[in-house]
């Protein structure tokens, strides 16, 4: 007869505990199964949103030209030189670019842990897109930025639908 008891007596073991788990040997449990089909796109949308931002902020050195005519054009630019000008515009596009990737990488990072079911990260994922959309109305607004933020919106809905919640309460 087999029992949970390791060898000798049984009256002096304690039985041995239950085998953990992949995840609890992890630190964290999962939500059971795999995740519906609304995380998954929702995964698949940050991808391509990050995606979409890095394009856009590589795009931008493009319009570096533009920018600096713009900065030249500007009233509060009289007492500035040609040299200044200059490297205002590079210090903002690399600034921007900067901030591009920031936001590309942790759409990424938190796309991730959402499909895996942390509902942490899709509460990330929401403030994030809203900083987004925030950073669409205060600063310019380009083709990319604009496709990123839609894409943000579109992901983040995905993830508080009904099987979107239901899976990440099982977490």
């Amino acid at each position: 007869m087999t029992t949970p008891y390791g060898p000798g007596d049984q009256e002096s073991q304690i039985p041995a505990p239950p085998p953990l788990s992949e995840s609890e040997l992890r630190g964290g449990a999962e939500p059971s199964g795999t995740a519906p089909r609304e995380v998954q796109l929702s995964f698949w949308l940050w991808i391509v949103g990050a995606a979409l931002s890095v394009i856009g902020a590589l795009f931008a050195f493009t319009q570096r030209d533009r920018l600096l005519e713009e900065a030249r054009n500007r009233p509060d630019a009289g007492g500035l030189s040609e040299a200044e000008l200059d490297t205002l515009v590079t210090i903002g596009l690399v600034v921007g670019v900067v901030i591009a990737l920031l936001f590309a990488g942790l759409y990424v990072l938190f796309a991730f842990k959402a499909r895996a079911g942390r509902n942490w990260a899709r509460i990330v994922l929401a403030v994030l897109t809203a900083l987004g959309v925030l950073a669409l109305v205060i600063g310019g607004i380009s083709i990319a930025a604009v496709l990123s933020t839609v894409v943000a919106i579109v992901a983040v809905v995905l993830l508080f639908l009904p099987a979107s919640n239901q899976y990440f309460a099982a977490g």
